[in-house]
């Protein structure tokens, strides 16, 4: 065998060999299937013996058949030129399948196309993979505050939900550092540089954070910082997803500076449901002379007279107070001295998100010294 006969048998081999590993077709110049071997049959979803002479329009639908870009693609192959990329073929059963193709045009000695060399790899499951991370994606960036940055913490992009929240354009602040939206005392700190060195190592921050709008205005959020890793497992860039949660901020700090304001003007006390104390604060423990070692993990029935513990009303004050039923007035309760005690006081039974109750709060004054005013009153009369 000669050398050509030797190189012509290699290329062959190597030839069969590729085509063994991969979906391969040929066409005439107008698109009409000459020849395909069995993984592109496969692959498209036809007969491989009834697959020569199909027009390649059959694959795909008949607005992609009908359009510009469909033309010009046979245009540019006849042409001679070699085109790769991803394609839609429209499968057997009406079913979209994806395909990413080298296209390689074969001239004669004239140099005129005679025919076109298709090889095809199904990328079908990572077209879906890739189009349901894009979909949550944009789930997340409609219903989100969305910011990057690079790892040294200057902004690439931002939606239009961040935007609208801190007041800012986006020219405004691409390229510009993080510190913008943070006061400048904590920007100033070292825990605010070693938050960014944490980030640029990959490690995941959560928490609520307050910032500063454009306007000064303080706007708090609940936030992740993401780090996006390549495909080595590097940093290279920090997402950061955020929910504006100001209002409640602002609705919880008005709570707390309400029951602050109880706390200090009232005597407050905790119950379990079935009436156990759970803590109580110091203006109820100086009413009734306990510390609160004495009282916690101990029964309300302490604060009562045995008669009245024992009694049909106090059984059902607990059961009402179980079933989430308010209850207030005047009471007579005992100190640690066995000293009587008068208190004007509301039992509220406080609800989880699911409307049931969970424990027992009691708000009181104490009224000692005017039951007893009343009762020297009624004396002298």
């Amino acid at each position: 065998m000669s050398s050509t006969e030797d190189l012509l048998a290699e290329l062959k081999s190597q030839v069969e060999a590729y085509e063994r590993g991969s979906a391969t077709a040929e066409y005439d110049p107008e698109g009409r299937l000459l020849r395909a071997n069995d993984a592109f049959a496969e692959l498209v979803g036809v007969d491989p013996a009834a697959i020569a002479g199909t027009d390649h329009r059959s694959f795909v639908s008949p607005e992609v058949a009908g359009s510009a870009e469909y033309t010009e693609l046979w245009e540019q192959l006849r042409a001679g030129s070699n085109l790769t990329g991803e394609f839609r073929l429209l499968w057997q059963g009406g079913r979209d399948r994806w395909i990413r193709s080298s296209w390689v045009p074969v001239k004669n000695r004239a140099g005129a196309v005679v025919k076109v060399i298709e090889h095809a790899l199904d990328v079908t499951a990572g077209k879906r993979a890739a189009a349901d991370a894009a979909g949550k994606i944009q789930a997340i960036s409609r219903s989100q505050a969305v910011i990057e940055f690079d790892l040294e913490g200057h902004v690439l992009d931002a939606n239009d939900n961040f935007l609208d929240l801190m007041g800012y354009r986006l020219d405004e602040i691409r390229g510009r550092h993080h510190r913008i939206f943070v006061d400048a005392d904590e920007a100033a700190r070292p825990e605010y540089r070693a938050f960014w060195e944490k980030l640029g190592r990959g490690e995941f921050h959560s928490a609520e954070y307050r910032r500063i709008a454009k306007d000064g205005r303080d706007v708090w959020i609940r936030a992740t910082y993401n780090p996006i890793l390549d495909p080595d497992g590097k940093p290279i860039k920090v997402v950061k997803f955020a929910n504006d949660v100001t209002a409640e901020k602002l609705r919880n700090v008005e709570f707390a500076g309400r029951l602050a304001a109880i706390d200090r003007s009232q005597a407050v006390i905790e119950f379990d449901l079935d009436g156990r104390i759970r803590t109580a604060n110091e203006n109820f423990l100086n009413t009734v002379g306990y510390t609160l070692d004495e009282i916690v993990g101990r029964h309300h029935s302490m604060f009562c007279t045995d008669e009245y513990a024992r009694s049909e009303e106090y059984r059902d004050l607990w059961a009402d107070l179980r079933n989430g039923e308010f209850r207030s007035g005047r009471f007579h309760r005992l100190g640690k001295d066995g000293r009587d005690v008068w208190i004007q006081s509301s039992y509220n039974p406080i609800l989880d998100l699911s409307g049931r109750p969970v424990k027992v709060i009691k708000y009181a004054y104490d009224v000692t010294a005017q039951v007893r005013l009343e009762q020297q009153l009624k004396v002298a009369v």
